[in-house]
């Protein structure tokens, strides 16, 4: 193999792994609500008490640890279709949250996401950022993280969530290896 095309392989591998954004926008779903007895999107199911959406390889979860099994639902006393809305206290009960993580776990970024709230605190991965109490556009700087939270006021409506799968870290030493490769394919080549 040609030094050029070992190069180009290596930069082609590299950029194929690099992460692209997408906007979560909630298009398929159509209806006022899912859940509790109301039949579930195709991309919606439940994992116990937890109601779980997935869009674009990320995954929305409802938890309701008060909940029945089966009765957490999205939309109950909240606004309008194509949103992911849901509703703490009467509907799924007290101490509802909610997490955004990538479908099969991973580190993602998070750029903006739209809200619309009683009130919520927001966490990364277990750490307390601050809490929302107004309705906007909330940009972010949130890089490499797997998990977003945002606990529950009494409703909570999210919308065009702009967020990416974040590029993998290469181990320790793998840049090192790579370049030592890289550097004996290109003296094989010069010997030969």
């Amino acid at each position: 193999m040609k030094f050029k095309t070992i190069l180009a392989a290596v930069f082609f591998g590299m950029a194929a792994s690099s992460a692209s954004a997408t906007v979560l926008s909630f298009d398929n779903l159509t209806e006022m609500m899912y859940g509790d007895g109301f039949p579930l999107a195709d991309s919606m199911s439940y994992i116990g008490p937890d109601l779980s959406y997935v869009e674009a390889g990320f995954r929305l979860t409802l938890h309701a640890p008060n909940a029945m099994p089966g009765s957490a639902n999205i939309g109950t006393g909240t606004f309008e279709p194509q949103t992911f809305n849901w509703h703490d206290g009467l509907d799924n009960g007290p101490d509802t949250f909610v997490t955004l993580t990538r479908v099969g776990g991973g580190l993602f970024n998070l750029k903006s996401f739209d809200y619309f709230a009683d009130w919520s605190a927001v966490s990364a991965d277990g750490k307390l950022l601050g809490s929302i109490a107004d309705a906007g556009t909330w940009s972010t700087a949130l890089s490499g993280i797997t998990e977003l939270r945002l606990g529950s006021g009494a409703f909570n409506q999210l919308d065009n969530i702009n967020v990416e799968a974040a590029a993998a870290v290469p181990l320790p030493g793998t840049l090192t290896l790579l370049l030592a490769g890289l550097a004996a394919a290109g003296l094989a080549r010069r010997r030969s």
